[in-house]
């Protein structure tokens, strides 16, 4: 078992164990047979919306990154099988991200699609939950992610892209789906990966938190009029930060970073009241991570981490009160490139499941059940 230092934080330990945890549970893949879907397209990023409002999460599937493939919405059948699907779009995309909130107010969930160096497009949702006239919406930008959240607390949902070497930017609905204003933050230079959209300091106003290629990741923290002008960076220059998630890990009352790097070992780091991240833990065991997430998969009151792997096997980590972490290895026998880690609870069991975004390869998932 692996110990911080003290000078990093005393209480908090890190480690490999079997002993100390209040909940045993497996993740089961039926050697395969959870899948959503059964192409191996260059696939992006799954992500998880109830789109007909039946109760249960859907998978919107973004595939072709650089290339024009076609992207998908695979309806669960409410026991976290995926046998329906249906194309989003006439045309096929070269897609980073799809996600979907009821953007005109109309009562159907309506789906928004970053694409790279090409059209972004939002699809209006209709009774018939057919997705194939696109509106085009932000900059044709090497677009690499996408979140929604009401950036300006207006009542209605903004989108924020994260682009690589081009401004990241904040489309401003107005309401009924127009996405005509724009706030940009970062740089021509920057290559942000990922930016997480939450209130970091407790003010109550959407903060912004990138992963960034090779430079300082990035905290940008809203003055409360929706500008962005005030910059934390923490991190190091030389990491390549593909993804990085949010949570309390040492139970301190104040939101920690963990950032998931190629060529580098994952780190955790910790916040304190001036928002300095100093304090840090570099993982032992350096994995080629293209995304993290952080959620309580056992259900025992304490953060998991779940890591997403290029060419080598995905990790689990299951937190506990001691804060040692038990690891636990997905499907060893595969070696995919996991472009995108997502955590949703498929079959409304009451234990979040883990989907995998595989370029070149199927999309697997895993019910999460206790043993």
């Amino acid at each position: 078992m692996t110990k911080l230092s003290k000078t990093v934080l005393v209480v908090f330990l890190i480690g490999i164990s079997s002993n100390g945890f209040s909940q045993d549970i497996t993740f089961f893949n039926a050697d395969g047979f959870f899948s959503i879907g059964t192409q191996s397209n260059r696939t992006a990023s799954i992500t998880l919306f109830d789109i007909d409002k039946d109760g249960d999460l859907d998978a919107l599937v973004a595939n072709g990154r650089h290339w024009a493939e076609q992207n998908y919405v695979y309806y669960n059948d409410g026991f976290g099988g995926f046998k329906l699907a249906q194309p989003v779009g006439n045309y096929l995309d070269a897609s980073y991200k799809l996600m979907s909130a009821d953007f005109n107010n109309d009562g159907f969930m309506d789906i928004v699609v970053a694409n790279d160096h090409i059209e972004n497009k939002i699809y209006f949702g209709n009774a018939e939950h057919k997705f194939l006239n696109g509106k085009p919406f932000g900059s044709k930008s090497p677009s690499r992610n996408m979140e929604i959240a009401d950036i300006d607390q207006d009542g209605d949902i903004d989108i924020i892209l994260s682009n690589r070497k081009a401004k990241n930017e904040i489309l401003l609905n107005d309401g009924k789906g127009n996405f005509t204003s724009t706030i940009t933050f970062g740089n021509d230079t920057d290559q942000t990966i990922q930016t997480n959209v939450i209130d970091i300091n407790g003010d109550g106003f959407l903060d912004l938190v990138t992963a960034e290629r090779n430079t300082f990741n990035k905290i940008y923290i809203n003055n409360q009029k929706s500008d962005f002008s005030s910059i934390i960076e923490f991190g190091k220059e030389e990491d390549e930060t593909r993804s990085i998630d949010i949570g309390d890990f040492d139970k301190d009352g104040i939101l920690d970073i963990i950032t998931g790097n190629l060529n580098s070992v994952n780190k955790i780091y910790f916040g304190d009241k001036k928002l300095t991240f100093k304090k840090e833990y570099s993982f032992n065991i350096e994995t080629e991570t293209a995304s993290i997430k952080v959620a309580d998969l056992n259900n025992d009151g304490f953060l998991d981490i779940v890591e997403g792997n290029f060419e080598e096997r995905n990790y689990v980590y299951l937190g506990s009160k001691s804060g040692e972490f038990k690891k636990i290895g997905l499907r060893e026998d595969l070696k995919n490139d996991t472009y995108h880690i997502e955590i949703g609870d498929l079959d409304n069991n009451g234990f979040l499941d883990i989907i995998e975004s595989n370029s070149g390869s199927w999309n697997l998932f895993y019910k999460t059940r206790q043993k």
